[in-house]
C-alpha cells in the first residue's frame, strides 16, 4: 500500500561434533583482495614451536595411512549419499564440455591435496577423503575444505592433510606420491560455522577451516610447501570471475585435475564454474585466481549448492565474504569453535515473542557491538551477546519462565540513563511502563524504575522503538511511539525520572495502524541523528530518514507491499557486524527462522544471513 506522508504536527500532551573435537557471522563484503597473512589479529601470532609430541603424533599418522590405504581411500560425499554426479574414471569430458578442458596435473600441486579422514563407527568403508588446500597465515597451519566432509554425527579419527599428493608409484628422482609429508589435524581445531552444523545446514557457508600439526619431519605445513593459498573476500557483485583454476580429487584415481576458466554468478550467492570430470572426491577443492602453478588467491572451494554440484561437469563454492574470514580468525586466534545448535533451532525460536537489540553485556559495551534481547511465549528472558561477526554467543538468562513477563506486550531497548550500558524500556498489559537500568549478564533486571503506573493510555502503544531521534544529545534516549489509532509521537530525552517532551509525527489514521514492527537504525552513511526502520502489515519495508529532522516525510521503500515480508513476524536492529553503526536488520519468520539482513541502508536490504533454519516438518 502507497504510504501517506503525514505533516508534522504541534506537540500534544498525551501521556556436531566429531571423536577428533570438530565444532557448531563477520567482516563487511569488500571488493576482491586477498587478505595478508597477519591481517586477521591486531598481533599475528607466531607459530608455536614443534614439539617432539607433535613429530611422534604425525609419525603414528603416518603409521596408519600407508600408501595402500591412501589409495583406497574413498570420496567422503559418496559414502553421505551427497557426491557429485559420476563420469567414467579417469575419463574427463563425459559430460558437458567446459570451455577450457579438463587435464590432469600428474605432478601435484603443492599446496592443494587430499583430506584424509578414518571413520570410526564400523563403516564398510572408513578410510574416506575429500580434496583441500593450504591457507597463508601466521600459523602457517591452516588447512580449507568443505564443510560438509567434516559435519555430521559421526566419529572420525586419524584425520591428516597429505599436501601435493599424486597417486602411481614414483619414478626415479621423484619424491614420491606424499613429496611433503602428511600433516595430522590437531585435536579439537576444527572450525565450521554453527549454521552448518544444524539440522538444516546452510549452504550459504560450506566451508571448514581446519588447524594441522607438522609433519614427522618436524616441518609447519607452509615451510615443507613453500606457503600457503592467500585467502581472498570476494563481494557479491563479483562472483563472475576471470581466469580461475579448480583443483580436486575425483574418486578412483586420485591424480589431481585442473581446468581454468571463467565463472558465473549462480543465485548471487554462489560462484559457478564448468569443468568436465569433477566428480566425488573434489569437494574442497580450491577455486584459484593468479595460479602460478603451486599457488594463488583463495576465492573458493567446491561446496554449497548442493554441496558443490550435482554433476561433474559444473561446480560451485559458497561466497567467501566476511563469513569464511571469521573462521579464518578463530582459526589463527585459536578461538574456541561454534557449537552445534548454538541459537537453538527453529522449533525453539517458534515462541518468540518480543525482540529488541542494545548493548548490554560488558563486552559489547566496551567494543560497541549489538546484542539481542528475547521475550519467549513462556515468560522467559534471555539475551544473545553479539560477537561483532553477524552472529551471537550462547545465552543469557535474565528471567526465568514465569507469568509476570507474559504480560510485557513491547518492549524496546536505549540509553535512557546515560551509563553507557543500555536500558530496556516495557509496556506491560495494564498499561505500566518500566525502565530497568543497566541491564548486563550481572545486573539483569535487578535496577527496576516505574516511569508509569497501570493506566488506561499506554495500554494502546502497539510499538515502541529507542533511538537517536534529536533530543538535542548524542543518546539514543529518544522513544517512537505507535498508538492503536495510527498515531505515532516522539518523546525525546526520555530518563529515569519519566517521558517529557512529546511530538505528534503523524495524527491517528488508518494507514500507520498497519505498521507491525518499528526498529531505530543508522542507515546513511552520515553520522547524526538516526532512521526508523518500518515493516508493514502487507509486507512492503520502508526506512524513514532522519525522523528528527524530516519527520515521517523522508520515506524509502526496501521492499514493496505484497513481499515476503509480510510473512515476517518480528523485526529488530543492532550493530552486529563488527562496526558500530546499527545497520543489521534481524527478522524472524514463520518456522522459527532467525535471519539477518546486514548493511542495510536507505536503498536496500542487506543481505541475508540465516541465523536459525526454520523448523523441517
Amino acid at each position: 500500500m502507497k504510504r501517506i506522508p503525514w505533516a508534522r504536527a504541534a506537540a500534544l500532551g498525551a501521556c556436531v561434533s566429531l571423536a577428533i573435537a570438530v565444532p557448531a557471522l563477520a567482516a563487511r563484503d569488500t571488493e576482491s583482495q586477498p587478505v595478508p597473512p597477519a591481517a586477521a589479529t591486531d598481533a599475528a601470532p607466531t607459530p608455536p614451536p614443534v614439539t617432539a609430541q607433535a613429530i611422534r603424533d604425525a609419525r603414528a599418522t603416518e603409521n596408519y595411512w600407508t600408501p595402500e590405504r591412501i589409495r583406497a581411500a574413498v570420496p567422503m560425499d559418496a559414502v553421505q549419499d551427497g557426491g557429485k554426479g559420476q563420469d567414467a574414471a579417469g575419463a574427463p569430458g563425459a559430460g558437458r564440455r567446459s570451455m577450457v578442458p579438463t587435464h590432469r596435473a600428474d605432478a601435484g600441486v603443492a599446496t592443494v591435496g587430499v583430506f584424509l579422514i578414518r571413520s570410526a563407527e564400523g563403516s564398510a568403508t572408513p578410510n574416506q577423503f575429500c580434496s583441500a588446500s593450504a591457507v597463508a597465515s601466521p600459523t602457517k597451519s591452516l588447512v580449507l575444505t568443505a564443510a560438509h566432509c567434516l559435519a555430521g554425527d559421526k566419529p572420525y579419527r586419524d584425520a591428516a592433510f597429505v599436501p601435493g599428493y599424486r597417486a602411481g608409484a614414483s619414478q626415479a628422482g621423484e619424491a614420491g606420491e606424499t613429496p611433503y609429508g602428511l600433516f595430522p589435524v590437531q585435536a579439537g581445531k576444527v572450525w565450521i560455522d554453527g549454521r552448518y552444523l544444524t539440522s538444516s545446514p546452510s549452504d550459504d557457508v560450506d566451508f571448514a577451516m581446519v588447524r594441522v600439526g607438522p609433519n614427522s619431519q618436524g616441518q609447519l605445513l607452509e615451510d615443507a610447501v613453500g606457503g600457503g593459498n592467500r585467502l581472498t573476500s570476494v563481494s557479491a557483485t563479483q562472483l563472475a570471475r576471470k581466469d580461475v583454476t579448480l583443483v580436486g580429487y575425483p574418486g578412483g584415481q586420485k591424480t589431481p585435475l585442473q581446468c581454468t576458466n571463467d565463472t558465473t554468478a549462480f543465485q548471487s550467492r554462489f560462484m559457478e564454474i564448468r569443468c568436465d570430470g569433477f566428480r566425488s572426491g573434489v569437494s574442497g577443492g580450491p577455486f584459484l585466481e593468479h595460479f602460478d602453478g603451486s599457488r594463488g588467491d583463495l576465492v573458493g572451494s567446491i561446496g554449497g549448492y548442493k554441496t558443490g554440484g550435482p554433476t561433474a561437469d559444473i561446480s560451485y563454492s559458497s561466497q567467501y565474504d566476511g563469513d569464511v574470514f571469521r573462521l579464518y580468525r578463530q582459526a589463527v586466534d585459536d578461538a574456541v569453535p561454534d557449537s552445534a545448535g548454538q541459537l537453538g533451532d527453529g522449533s525453539t525460536w517458534q515462541h518468540a515473542t518480543s525482540l529488541t537489540g542494545g548493548r548490554f553485556h560488558t563486552t559489547s559495551v566496551r567494543n560497541g557491538t549489538g546484542d539481542l534481547i528475547v521475550r519467549w511465549s513462556d515468560g522467559e528472558l534471555s539475551l544473545y551477546p553479539g560477537n561483532r561477526q553477524y552472529g551471537f554467543g550462547k545465552d543469557i538468562t535474565l528471567a526465568k519462565k514465569n507469568e509476570l513477563w507474559k504480560q510485557a506486550k513491547a518492549i524496546t531497548a536505549g540509553d535512557f540513563t546515560g551509563n553507557s550500558t543500555d536500558d530496556l524500556l516495557v509496556r506491560w498489559a495494564n498499561g505500566k511502563l518500566t525502565l530497568y537500568q543497566d541491564v548486563n549478564e550481572t545486573n539483569k533486571l535487578r535496577n527496576e524504575i516505574q516511569l508509569a503506573a497501570p493506566n488506561g493510555t499506554w495500554t494502546h502503544a502497539y510499538g515502541l522503538a529507542a533511538g537517536r531521534f534529536g533530543g538535542g544529545n548524542t543518546r539514543r534516549d529518544d522513544l517512537v511511539v505507535r498508538w492503536s489509532d495510527g498515531e505515532v509521537t516522539l518523546y525525546t530525552n526520555v530518563d529515569g525520572k519519566g517521558l517529557h517532551a512529546e511530538k505528534q509525527l503523524t495524527k491517528r489514521n488508518p494507514t500507520w495502524t498497519h505498521a507491525v514492527d518499528l526498529a531505530a537504525g543508522d542507515f546513511r552513511t552520515a553520522a547524526g541523528d538516526q532512521d526508523l526502520a518500518v515493516r508493514w502489515s502487507d509486507g512492503e519495508v520502508t526506512a524513514y530518514e532522519n525522523v528528527a529532522a524530516k519527520g515521517l516525510n523522508g520515506d524509502h521503500q526496501l521492499r514493496p507491499a505484497k513481499s515476503a515480508w509480510r510473512n515476517g513476524r518480528l523485526v529488530t536492529a543492532g550493530a552486529y557486524g563488527g562496526g558500530t553503526r546499527q545497520d543489521d536488520l534481524i527478522a524472524l519468520w514463520p518456522g522459527g527462522k532467525l535471519a539477518m539482513n546486514g548493511d542495510t541502508t536507505l536503498t536496500a536490504l542487506g543481505r541475508e544471513r540465516v541465523l536459525v533454519p526454520a523448523r523441517v516438518g
